[in-house]
């Protein structure tokens, strides 16, 4: 597992999370890791401080944090870098060190864009749990959003699997459209109870593929007046969930688009429980 530091208030949140991660999951090895972009180290910077060993610093500052927040909860290293480019270090780092998962924190808009942690989601080639500032540790509750497309299936196989290890609820989800442009020709009534059957019937056609989903809680909601991200957060507040897990999709060519819109959008928005997202090991080759 690697967990990105970024030296701000957040940093003790994630690793003590990384430390309750540790406590109820195999990990083999944790790398807490940090890059000195080299780009922004202002000339002012420099005729200040002169040639102070900054990586130095650096490590022991972290090494400060998680003496206290990680202590001895699985075996770990700091790596700190001083790189032009973040996003490309870390994503040698997870094929260097064979991470499967990268914990990510997540700052509130008033605090920052965003905008690093979105170019991470697209390139980091390994699952990615996204930790809020606003979160709490206790995961009890866990939903699990399909469109029955490979990689939401994947998703919610590996939430099972998680549940069953930790004695978790799992819910799923599905959101679907309505195909307005046929009203009034076809009642609204009508629509939605076809609507219903069909998406029943593929729920059934999975649990006969997948046995091992049967007996999990799953909820229809229709989309309306509003986006299918914005309906899963809705869902999120109503169930008092504490995990949302999102498939990524990889099928695309070109990185920038390879994300998929709802995990993006639903990154961009105000959750406060940890996002899970999902990447497969096939998308990942």
């Amino acid at each position: 597992m690697m967990v990105c530091l970024d030296l701000s208030d957040i940093d003790e949140k994630l690793v003590a999370f990384a430390r309750a991660i540790c406590g109820r999951l195999p990990v083999d090895k944790v790398y807490f890791v940090h890059n000195i972009k080299t780009s922004e180290l202002s000339d002012d910077f420099r005729e200040w401080f002169g040639d102070v060993d900054l990586a130095t610093e650096i490590e022991g500052n972290i090494t400060d944090i998680v003496t206290e927040h990680f202590a001895d909860a699985a075996q770990h290293e700091i790596l700190v870098s001083e790189e032009p480019n973040t996003e490309v270090i870390l994503a040698d780092l997870v094929k260097r060190y064979n991470v499967k998962l990268t914990l990510l924190g997540k700052k509130s808009r008033d605090k920052s864009t965003g905008a690093l942690g979105t170019k991470l989601l697209r390139i980091l080639p390994c699952s990615i749990l996204v930790f809020p500032e606003t979160s709490g540790f206790r995961i009890e509750k866990v939903l699990v959003p399909i469109d029955f497309s490979d990689t939401s299936v994947h998703a919610l196989r590996l939430s099972k699997n998680l549940s069953d290890q930790l004695g978790l609820q799992l819910e799923i989800m599905h959101v679907y459209r309505l195909p307005s442009q046929f009203f009034p020709l076809i009642s609204e009534e009508k629509a939605i109870k076809k609507a219903e059957e069909v998406v029943q019937g593929k729920f059934e056609g999975l649990q006969k593929q997948h046995p091992e989903i049967m007996g999990i809680p799953y909820t229809l909601v229709r989309a309306a007046n509003k986006s299918i991200a914005e309906r899963i957060s809705l869902q999120l507040d109503k169930g008092g969930h504490d995990l949302l897990v999102l498939g990524l999709k990889g099928n695309n060519p070109i990185p920038s688009l390879s994300l998929g819109s709802v995990p993006t959008e639903i990154y961009n928005s105000e959750i406060h429980v940890p996002l899970w997202l999902v990447y497969s090991e096939e998308v990942i080759k």
